[in-house]
């Protein structure tokens, strides 16, 4: 698809932080008719704006890993024009992993840090003496990342979108899609419950909802499934100290860090969803209080005050799902985060502009292609 002018119709939908960033994306580089859709009134009503916040450069995946690199730059040094006041909170992450799964750890701080990011290996006694409230914990050892922190989550969504406003983006909220009109097996317009919009472009950043964005446009099938994960927070802790770093217990699923005062705390829960509000299950604190009791003894009896439940969106590989519909034109999948999307948003808002506007594809584009998931996929 040939987008070298800069005047045709792109309409994104989803204003989470896919979508932002992708509309801050195309409208930097020029593109002049980019509108947003957004069906809640406020921007970020679910997995943007019900996540915990945490920027965290070592992960498994490289694909995952490199947008991460490139989003954990951003947040650290945002632009001087950036329009939104916005808190990035440098304080570390511990990623902890037990005997068996240490050797996988290692490997993974070794390639962030060979790819520019600072890491180093501790055993778990230095852990423990830096923070002893891990006393009692089954890790092995961990990753010290030292950029790794905690940022602004609403800032950081509104920044890109009134930078994008700013910069001719057309944001529309309360504006749920109904129908997508395909003409020659061609994206044409939109259907909102008031209007239509003619699009050259439909970008497919409905998080929750994508893969119902696809079946209504008749889009190839991707297989994306919403998970529910809880998050609870304390009471505020005399003991808590607000500098602390993030924790996180790969081998045990567990993560914790310093919030309000007290702790945030997730039992790394996954439970398939349909796409909607995550209603809060109880089984979750269970699940919560039974993980603190075997591997953090020194944070058992927690007093909870409040808790939430959001969907992070994945697909089988667990990678994203960022490119060209397979079998529709004008149809741009930009989903299946996974629960990585603070972190990656500005990478992937920029990879997916890039190509949109048909700049060169990379390797790692070619990785996160939807057409993967078809049967019979184009290498050539």
């Amino acid at each position: 698809m040939d987008l070298s002018g800069n005047q045709k119709s792109i309409v994104v939908v989803g204003a989470g932080f896919a979508g932002a960033s992708a509309a801050f994306h195309l409208t930097r580089m020029g593109m002049g008719k980019v509108m947003v859709l957004e069906q809640e009134k406020v921007p970020g009503t679910h997995a943007s704006g019900r996540n915990a916040a945490m920027i965290r450069q070592v992960v498994p995946q490289a694909s995952i890993a490199a947008l991460a690199r490139g989003g954990a730059a951003f947040v650290r040094q945002l632009p001087s024009d950036w329009p939104v006041e916005t808190i990035f909170d440098q304080t570390g992450s511990f990623l902890l992993a037990s005997e068996k799964d240490s050797a996988k750890l290692k490997q993974d701080s070794a390639i962030a840090l060979e790819c520019g990011v600072p890491t180093e290996w501790w055993p778990i006694d230095r852990i423990v003496e830096a923070m002893p409230i891990l006393a009692g914990s089954t890790a092995t050892g961990g990753v010290w990342s030292p950029t790794d922190g905690v940022i602004d989550i609403h800032g950081l969504l509104q920044g890109y979108l009134a930078a994008a406003a700013a910069s001719g983006a057309e944001l529309k909220f309360s504006s749920s899609v109904r129908q997508i009109i395909v003409r020659r097996n061609k994206v044409c317009a939109i259907q909102t419950e008031s209007e239509e919009i003619v699009a050259d472009v439909l970008i497919n950043a409905a998080g929750a909802w994508a893969q119902e964005i696809g079946l209504l446009a008749g889009a190839a099938h991707i297989p994306l499934v919403p998970y529910r994960r809880h998050l609870f927070v304390t009471q505020p802790l005399d003991w808590v100290q607000a500098e602390w770093p993030i924790i996180w217990d790969l081998s045990q699923d567990i993560y914790f860090r310093p919030e309000s005062g007290g702790l945030l705390l997730c039992p790394c829960d996954e439970e398939a969803q349909r796409p909607g509000d995550a209603a809060d299950d109880p089984t979750a604190l269970q699940m919560l209080a039974d993980k603190v009791m075997r591997f953090y003894p020194k944070l058992s009896d927690l007093p909870i005050r409040r808790s939430w439940a959001g969907l992070r969106t994945l697909t089988p590989d667990r990678l994203f799902t960022l490119g060209w519909d397979p079998s529709l034109e004008g149809f741009f999948w930009l989903a299946g985060l996974g629960g990585h999307g603070v972190t990656v948003s500005y990478s992937v808002g920029l990879l997916a502009a890039s190509l949109i506007t048909q700049k060169i594809p990379t390797q790692l584009a070619v990785e996160l292609a939807p057409d993967r998931f078809c049967e019979h996929r184009d290498v050539t």
